[in-house]
């Protein structure tokens, strides 16, 4: 497939984008970073399937596989109560100091715990159980966030990931791209997982939420 391939029509995007109500000032300064930059990221649309995933569920604990600069674990702390956390992990440190800064800047530093280093490594000594767990890595190493991920999450915990779609790549079903290898093993395992009920979010590249039994 292409990079031109789209998952939704960009005319329905972009008046998704005109409808919704605009960011707050700090999303906003952060959201005009990565296009700036080219920086991939969640965006607004999706990000708000985050934030009302964390409101629906009365998430308090949170943890994040690649975290960037603090993108979406600004929208999920935005949803927290008082004493809920997002514990994120990013591996670039100019990227875990941007965040901090938004963070202050959003009176956020309360409810973010932003850790620099491996994001499964970190997840590895979490003993949890979170609320909600939303991965965002390389996308190699989803099936072993999922292996980790799964006891970590109580039951009735959500797991979340994105780029399900690879830009349309996970039609090749011959494909020899690990990324696009990893993802349709990831998505293969997620459906035939008797302890998750998961769907799959056709919006930008595609997210999946499973719910754990419980």
């Amino acid at each position: 497939m292409t990079d031109s391939f789209s998952i939704t029509n960009p005319a329905i995007h972009a008046y998704l984008d005109r409808v919704r109500p605009p960011s707050d000032e700090i999303l906003r300064e952060m959201e005009e970073h990565a296009e700036a930059r080219k920086f991939p990221y969640l965006g607004p649309q999706c990000a708000r399937i985050l934030h009302a995933l964390v409101k629906m569920s009365g998430a308090r604990s949170i943890f994040e596989l690649g975290s960037g600069f603090g993108y979406t674990m600004y929208w999920m702390a935005k949803a927290l109560p008082a004493r809920g956390m997002v514990v994120g992990t990013e591996g670039d440190p100019t990227n875990v100091a941007a965040a901090k800064e938004y963070f202050r800047r959003g009176g956020l530093s309360n409810r973010t715990d932003l850790r620099c280093g491996d994001a499964l490594g970190y997840l590895r000594a979490e003993p949890g159980p979170f609320d909600m767990i939303y991965c965002d890595i390389d996308k190699e190493g989803y099936p072993d966030a999922l292996d980790l991920a799964k006891p970590r999450l109580r039951p009735g915990g959500i797991f979340v990931a994105d780029n399900l779609l690879r830009s349309g790549q996970v039609l090749n079903d011959v494909s020899r791209e690990t990324a696009t290898v990893a993802i349709q093993e990831f998505t293969r395992r997620l459906y035939a997982d008797p302890d998750f009920f998961t769907v799959i979010i056709p919006i930008r590249d595609g997210m999946s939420i499973s719910v754990k039994a419980g």
